[in-house]
């Protein structure tokens, strides 16, 4: 059984187009901020990424501990490398246990964009499939091509030597599409009747939530009820959010064991009492805050501010440009923007570009994807959709073409097969629709421009935003295609962002 396991991890090596003199190129002895040796695929990754050798400074101080079972609080800004930091601790574990098949990790993240991303990376790292993207609730407990339930045991009301079908060890899902794979109904037509069934029933959720390792909450200040505000604080909790009642049920289950790891850009005291206080914990026993060398001065005043503060900064590297349009309909304004990516386009056939709706636009993606293509903008498409594709491995892969990540274990196939020049795969160019509350966190390889249609909810919303372009030196534009009223209202935040907005007029070039 070994010899055909280790036949098939080489089958998965050898269709990633892994070849024996790629292998050679690699150290034999590679290390990474603090762990003394690393598995073929982490080494491989790391190399093609050009950071082997240059951890940021939050994995220089964090991967160590992670890796060591200690639970944390990774508190970094945006572009830090927060999700390498805490998935190759775990990753790592998986291949130096893989016999061993103790327990599984579940990251949970606000978005099921920012949950796709995520799955990309961990399958880059993890070995084969070992990985899964939760895209709509399920039974967990399930490998993702069978349909029939888990074998689990159970004993005595606590989890031992949890048996699943198939080698899932990793599962990333949106907190609510967990939520609701465990505790949620799925209609169903009997002979009929129409009914109501749990995904999952109270007993297999009970073993699926006491098998958790890991526990990883990223961007946990969108994910638990944090309190910034007076008004927050006056106002009453109406219910928990799904992280919370997730992160709650699997501390009891498992008996305070499971390691936990939070990731943010914005970590204040009311955090930490919230994260504090889910986990069962007094107020002053939230898991440690870990931050790189050198944000220290940075970062105290901010945890110590009482509010969170605005960790999350802007790349020098980026020019934010406003456009006010004649009209102040959501036509009128997305039809400015839909002329200026086409002019885009026009110059240069590479153009990557994001396309960004905020919440008082007024338009939805499917809408807005109509009208880039009446205004002749090629081949836009929703971000979602190119992300998700049905939680399969086209997901992973059709990520990957996107994002630029790549890396030992997986397949190409089931994707048409494209030139391997490098120079073609940066000519290709791509416009992707999302929603204002889908941006955050997520990386887009090389992206030059954002456009956001309408004037985002706030400066913090703002600055997520225009994050996503200028990442790791390279230049970036975010324009603002507004009414003349939104425009005034988002220069007043220049001072605050320390930012300056560069007035547009209609089809002058960027």
């Amino acid at each position: 059984e070994e010899e055909e396991e280790e036949e098939d991890v080489l089958e998965e090596i050898e269709a990633a187009d892994f070849s024996k003199e790629a292998a050679a190129d690699l150290p034999s002895d590679a290390s990474f901020a603090g762990l003394e040796t690393l598995s073929a695929a982490a080494t491989s990754a790391l190399h093609k990424a050009s950071f082997l050798h240059t951890p940021t400074p939050i994995q220089s101080v964090a991967v160590a501990p992670l890796y060591n079972g200690e639970s944390a609080v990774l508190h970094a800004s945006t572009g830090s490398g927060k999700t390498l930091t805490y998935l190759l601790p775990i990753t790592e574990r998986l291949w130096s246990e893989r016999e061993e098949n103790e327990g599984i990790a579940i990251i949970l993240t606000p978005t099921r964009e920012l949950a796709a991303q995520v799955a990309g990376v961990a399958k880059v790292l993890s070995p084969p499939n070992t990985v899964r993207f939760i895209s709509s609730p399920t039974n967990l407990l399930n490998p993702p091509s069978s349909k029939e339930k888990g074998e689990v045991e159970y004993y005595g009301g606590r989890v031992d030597n949890v048996k699943r079908k198939g080698d899932t060890r990793v599962i990333v899902g949106s907190a609510k599409c967990i939520y609701n794979s465990l505790f949620g109904k799925a209609k169903s037509d009997v002979e009929g009747k129409k009914e109501q069934r749990a995904y999952m029933t109270k007993m297999e959720g009970k073993v699926f939530l006491g098998s958790v390792r890991w526990l990883v909450m990223d961007e946990v200040d969108r994910l638990l009820h944090v309190k910034k505000s007076r008004m927050d604080k006056m106002s009453k909790r109406k219910h928990e959010k799904p992280a919370a009642v997730l992160t709650s049920a699997i501390t009891r289950l498992t008996l305070g064991s499971t390691q936990i790891i939070a990731a943010s850009a914005t970590v204040g005291r009311p955090l930490r009492r919230e994260l504090a206080r889910v986990l069962g914990l007094p107020s002053n026993e939230c898991p440690p805050v870990l931050r790189g060398v050198g944000d220290e001065a940075e970062m105290d005043n901010i945890m110590e501010s009482g509010e969170g503060g605005r960790a999350v900064t802007i790349p020098d590297t980026v020019r934010h440009y406003v456009l006010p349009t004649d009209g102040s309909s959501s036509g009128a304004i997305l039809t400015s923007a839909a002329l200026m990516v086409r002019s885009m386009q026009q110059k240069s056939s590479s153009t990557k570009a994001l396309f960004v709706l905020s919440k008082n636009c007024g338009m939805t993606i499917h809408n807005t994807l109509g009208v880039l293509r009446h205004f002749g903008v090629a081949e836009p498409k929703s971000l979602l959709d190119v992300l998700e594709a049905d939680g399969t491995d086209l997901l992973i892969e059709v990520h990957r073409r996107v994002s630029g990540a790549s890396g030992l274990g997986e397949s190409n196939s089931q994707l048409p097969q494209k030139s391997t020049s490098s120079q073609e795969e940066e000519d290709e160019g791509y416009v992707l629709v999302c929603n204002e509350d889908s941006v955050r966190g997520l990386h887009l390889d090389a992206l030059q421009t954002v456009i956001v249609v309408g004037r985002p909810a706030g400066p913090d919303e703002y600055t997520h935003i225009a994050g996503r372009t200028g990442r790791a030196g390279n230049r970036g534009n975010v324009v603002n295609v507004v009414s003349f009223e939104q425009a005034a209202a988002l220069t007043s935040w220049e001072k605050m962002l320390n930012i300056d907005f560069i007035p547009l007029e209609e089809g002058e070039e960027i």
